[in-house]
């Protein structure tokens, strides 16, 4: 099976904040995807990493 790296997929984001949860949505590329998929996996990494060095 190939996945076209350049088709468009919708993708919704959402977070809370002080004024309630916000949710919007975004057409992105499935690399673009792929991208923002790896960045958030670092960030998710770092994170336990800062909370290690705390405890």
């Amino acid at each position: 099976m190939d996945v076209d790296p350049n088709e468009i997929v919708t993708v919704e984001l959402s977070w809370d904040n002080d004024d309630g949860p916000t949710t919007y949505t975004r057409d992105l590329t499935r690399r673009q995807l792929g991208y923002l998929l790896l960045q958030v996996d670092d960030m998710a990494a770092d994170t336990e990493t800062e909370r290690e060095a705390i405890a």
